[in-house]
């Protein structure tokens, strides 16, 4: 119901200014005296008390259903132009209270207690309209009063709709959230909650579909199927704990399935000592659940029966190389083997025997790198206490025992004496380095170790000549001549 800022016009005309002033004389005072003492008793029985403020701290709408309208006592002219006044006045608060922005869609979010303010207004103008001001003015405060409860109880009412709605939202009675939720944006169209709750509904039967969707698909055992059905559900409800509940339910059912497969795949693998395969599903188990104690036991059994498995290996691999005489690899691979098992007694024993025979080996070809080392007094000797500490041959070592036979036979030749013929004329003094001094003479015969040999001739007066011969093993018919030189 609208109304104007004045209420409506006084179907009887006010006495004019000219017949009052043909009143006079003393019956004109009484008249005066005696109309104004019943406005000012009117006043106080009508108007004084809506004016009064109530003694309570917040001002309760009076009930007013309708206001009764009964024939008033005629009034004076004074009293009647003050209760028009009074009630216009009344009817300007009413309507400045009416167009307030906080009332803004009141006739929405507060529609009974909206209609019953407007009844009792519009029984005001209905009072004016007759002239029956107290009536309106009674009538047009009291509508006041019952907007004035409106606005006192706006935002107890927006947050009691909001609780309406979400409840009836949680029920699954979608109209009536809707309905909760429109009036809260009536109130205030940017509420961020009802903007939230009115989406939410929206989509409520879809997601309730998809939900019954995917429980028959648990009741079928089609697990992958019921969680397409929860995901979907909550990609349009994010927040709808049902849907939540029942996705995680089948996730964890899922999560058991593949966990129980991966546990049985590593199991299966490492029965059939696939490390690697083992390892893989022990991981992919893992990460299902970290954690787990049986996955932690079946890691423990895989890390024991992969480590008994390459010193397996390596144990063959070890004695092949040995067979093989391959000692540096053979060492390389006992020292892999007790990286993994200090205590691996094939290893430590093979890797001390391997450094032995590498020892071994790397002495004896010292010497066959270059035989003519043997030509050398301490090299020799230190061949032959070589050769004396590995007389026996060894079973299985044929590069050992070819080795050694070669550097007999070095030996052997190395002391074998080489003939040598010296030539000379019988005045030069002839000495042979390490030999000694052989004097003069004009030939001698001499058996000497093959080697390389530095050979002197001198003679007082004459200049010092120096030679070298070597002795090749086998050689015959060497010679050399050797004389003093030229006079100084």
């Amino acid at each position: 119901m609208e109304h104007n800022l004045k209420p409506p016009g006084d179907p009887k005309a006010a006495p004019s200014a000219s017949t009052i002033a043909k009143v006079g004389g003393q019956n004109t005072r009484l008249l005066l005296w005696f109309g104004t003492a019943v406005v000012l008793l009117l006043i106080v029985l009508l108007v004084l008390p809506a004016v009064v403020p109530e003694s309570s701290s917040k001002k309760q709408a009076p009930v007013v259903e309708t206001v009764q309208t009964k024939a008033e006592e005629p009034l004076t002219e004074t009293a009647a132009d003050q209760l028009r006044e009074s009630a216009e006045q009344a009817l300007q608060s009413f309507l400045r209270l009416q167009a307030q922005p906080d009332m803004a869609n009141a006739e929405v979010w507060s529609a009974a207690n909206w209609h019953k303010a407007m009844t009792t207004a519009s029984q005001g103008d209905e009072s004016f309209g007759e002239g029956r001001f107290a009536a309106a003015l009674k009538a047009y405060e009291s509508a006041g009063f019952q907007l004035q409860a409106i606005l006192d109880n706006r935002e107890q009412t927006q947050q009691q709709s909001l609780n309406e709605a979400w409840q009836h939202l949680q029920n699954n009675a979608i109209n009536k959230a809707t309905t909760a939720f429109e009036r809260v944006l009536a109130m205030q169209f940017d509420h961020q909650q009802a903007q939230l709750g009115i989406e939410r509904a929206s989509v409520r039967m879809q997601v309730l579909e998809l939900l019954d969707e995917g429980q028959q698909a648990e009741i079928g055992a089609k697990l992958q199927l019921a969680a397409q059905a929860y995901i979907a559900a909550l990609q349009l409800d994010p927040l709808y704990g049902p849907a939540q509940v029942a996705l995680k339910k089948v996730e964890n059912e899922l999560s058991d399935l593949a966990f129980q497969d991966s546990m049985g795949r590593a199991l299966q693998a490492l029965d059939d000592s696939k490390f690697a395969s083992a390892e893989k599903a022990l991981n992919e188990a893992a990460r299902i659940k970290p954690g787990n104690q049986a996955v932690k036991d079946v890691r423990q059994r895989l890390v024991s029966a992969s480590r008994q498995d390459k010193l397996m290996k390596l144990r063959e691999k070890s004695a092949q190389l040995v067979s093989n005489e391959d000692w540096t690899d053979a060492i390389r691979t006992y020292r892999q083997a007790l990286t993994i098992d200090p205590k691996a007694s094939f290893a430590s024993i093979g890797l001390a025997r391997a450094q032995n025979r590498q020892q071994l080996h790397q002495q004896l070809d010292h010497y066959l790198a270059d035989t003519t080392r043997l030509f050398s007094d301490e090299p020799l000797g230190n061949a032959r206490q070589l050769l004396a500490a590995n007389q026996k041959a060894t079973p299985g070592e044929p590069l050992l025992t070819a080795k050694v036979s070669k550097l007999q036979e070095a030996v052997r030749i190395a002391v074998l004496p080489v003939d040598l013929l010296i030539l000379s004329d019988n005045l030069t003094q002839v000495t042979i380095y390490k030999i000694g001094r052989l004097g003069s003479f004009e030939q001698k015969q001499l058996s000497l170790r093959p080697g390389k040999y530095t050979i002197t001739g001198s003679r007082q007066g004459h200049r010092d000549v120096l030679k070298v011969i070597e002795l090749k093993p086998g050689s015959h018919g060497q010679s050399l001549e050797i004389r003093s030189g030229e006079s100084i």
